[in-house]
């Protein structure tokens, strides 16, 4: 019974830490908190130009 409540304890504990460190890392945005980003080949300072969808167009005038 008590090895059943320390497993749970382990569980619960794990999950709530890599929710926390998911929400941290997203606060951040993609290039921020991704581990290849001294070394990465994408450019990650023009994210939304090199992305495949057009940015929004705002009123003409």
């Amino acid at each position: 019974m008590m090895i059943d409540i320390v497993i749970v304890a382990a569980i619960f504990g794990y999950a709530a830490f890599v929710l926390y460190r998911g929400f941290k890392k997203s606060k951040k945005g993609a290039c921020a908190s991704c581990s290849q980003q001294k070394s990465c080949s994408a450019a990650c300072g023009n994210y939304a130009a090199s992305s495949s969808v057009s940015p929004a167009k705002g009123p003409k005038e």
